[in-house]
């Protein structure tokens, strides 16, 4: 018995603090707005059955004075027009005909004066205010109707009523009606709740359940809502759901492979900094060598080792979220561009021709490295897109060439390969997705364009076709 007890004062405890649904919302809002439509109808109704149940006394009267017309001299028992007023619920019945008005019937005089209600000139809105006031009126009041006989037997007729059980008819046809309300409330509000119900809240509750469910377990491919078959709103907000979702979790799998990816590189790290220290000491050499051939290449060969070298110290850093801050600095344009075009050249593997069109004294700010490393990704890629074309007669062509716009240098580096494929344009500047070429990461470009908006610039393919592709690179130019 006591474990039943509990179940239930839990169960009543978690609705107690459970949020109120739409349902509940739903179901409430319906009968209140029910009602208030049934207390609109209400006082023209009620103002209706007043004027009925005025009428019918006036019926009633004039059916009661018959019975004394059709008497010798209008004179009928004491007795006999008690029972004709009673039944007729009146306290006096006056009629005027031929120009006389007569008193037909008459019992105990009103204790104060009566309230005059003369039916024949009734309109709504005194019907209206009469009927509120009659559900206010003090006790003992009585009313003095004043309407057409029926069948035109006189020119009116007057009848003393007390108001009291008009007020009572009135308060018991006002309980009626709320009861009547109340049902036809409570079934239309059931029909409403229902039917929306049906089309609103349980698809919204299926959203809701669907988002709670897939927070809790992001990873797994059976929390994404599957989209039901609707073309309205809902419908649409499902598969809306059903795509983000999808999006959030090929973010999650991008971003395990890239923390997989970021835990390898920091363990082999260290090993390729030996690496290049040891290639570096070799490289000195080569640079002080007495040819000048070999002195020329072993100076490049320190650069590009150095540069390595760098490159290991800033992964050891963005493993350790410790990534710096660009270290802008006016660099010449001109020699940055031939610096990462031999760099990008070196390891082609056809001949690439090269038209430098940029003008010795155009100078941007840019952290050198990191101009250095978009050049280099943006020349290399153009190479590689060149390379790829066995059926050239003729060696392919680099150009890269600036010009300045609005307090900025706008780089733009030309091939006239075979242009990016449809389909790896959308992903072009994606971590892993935009590479086409065998062998490729996917990297080079995204890191170009993060490199670059990190220099207050930016990056974007500008034209690709068959004839060739064109990246346009956004520097901050040196006024």
């Amino acid at each position: 018995m006591s474990k039943v007890l509990q179940d239930i004062a839990g169960y009543l405890k978690r609705r107690k603090s459970a949020p109120r649904g739409l349902s509940v919302r739903l179901l409430g809002l319906t009968v209140v707005f029910v009602m208030l439509a049934e207390v609109m109808i209400f006082i023209p109704s009620a103002a209706s059955f007043r004027m009925q149940w005025l009428r019918d006394r006036v019926e009633a009267a004039q059916t009661a004075s018959l019975a004394v017309a059709a008497a010798p001299d209008y004179m009928v028992p004491e007795d006999l027009a008690a029972e004709l007023l009673a039944n007729a619920e009146v306290e006096a019945v006056a009629l005027k005909r031929d120009g006389e008005r007569q008193l037909i019937l008459q019992g105990d005089p009103p204790p104060r004066p009566p309230i005059t209600v003369d039916l024949r000139e009734s309109g709504l809105w005194s019907s209206l205010i009469d009927t509120c006031l009659t559900f206010t009126a003090p006790k003992g009041r009585y009313l003095l109707i004043v309407a057409h006989p029926r069948l035109e037997g006189g020119e009116f007729i007057e009848v003393l009523a007390p108001e009291k059980p008009l007020r009572d008819a009135l308060i018991a046809f006002s309980w009626r009606i709320f009861g009547v309300s109340v049902l036809i409330s409570l079934f239309t509000g059931g029909l409403v709740f229902a039917t929306l119900s049906f089309v609103f809240v349980r698809p919204m509750r299926r959203l809701a359940l669907a988002m709670t469910a897939f927070r809790a377990a992001p990873q797994d491919a059976t929390r994404v809502i599957v989209p039901s078959k609707r073309r309205d709103e809902i419908g649409q907000a499902e598969e809306e759901l059903a795509a983000l979702q999808e999006q959030v979790r090929q973010a999650l799998r991008e971003r395990e492979r890239l923390a997989a990816l970021g835990s390898a590189v920091a363990k082999i790290n260290h090993d390729l900094r030996n690496i290049l220290t040891s290639a570096q000491l070799v490289s000195d050499r080569l640079a002080n060598n007495p040819d000048p051939n070999i002195r020329g290449q072993g100076e490049r060969l320190v650069r590009s080792i150095d540069r390595g070298v760098r490159l290991a110290e800033e992964v050891l850093k963005f493993g350790r979220a410790e990534e710096t801050e660009p270290d802008a600095a006016p660099v010449p344009l001109r020699a940055a561009v031939e610096d990462a075009f031999a760099d990008a050249a070196s390891a082609a593997e056809a001949p690439t021709g090269f038209d430098l069109a940029v003008a010795d004294d155009v100078t941007v700010q840019a952290d050198p490295e990191h101009l250095h490393r978009i050049l280099l990704n943006l020349t290399r890629n153009a190479v590689q897109a060149l390379a790829g074309q066995e059926d050239r007669t003729s060696p392919g062509m680099v150009c890269v060439r600036a010009c300045r716009d609005d307090g900025a240098v706008i780089i733009e580096v030309i091939d006239d390969g075979p242009g990016v494929p449809d389909r790896a344009r959308d992903s072009l500047f994606t971590p892993f997705a935009a590479s086409t070429r065998k062998g490729g990461s996917g990297l080079g470009l995204s890191i170009a364009r993060e490199l670059a908006r990190a220099n207050h610039g930016d990056l974007k393919l500008a034209k690709s076709g068959p004839e060739g592709s064109v990246f346009e690179l956004r520097l901050p130019a040196i006024q």
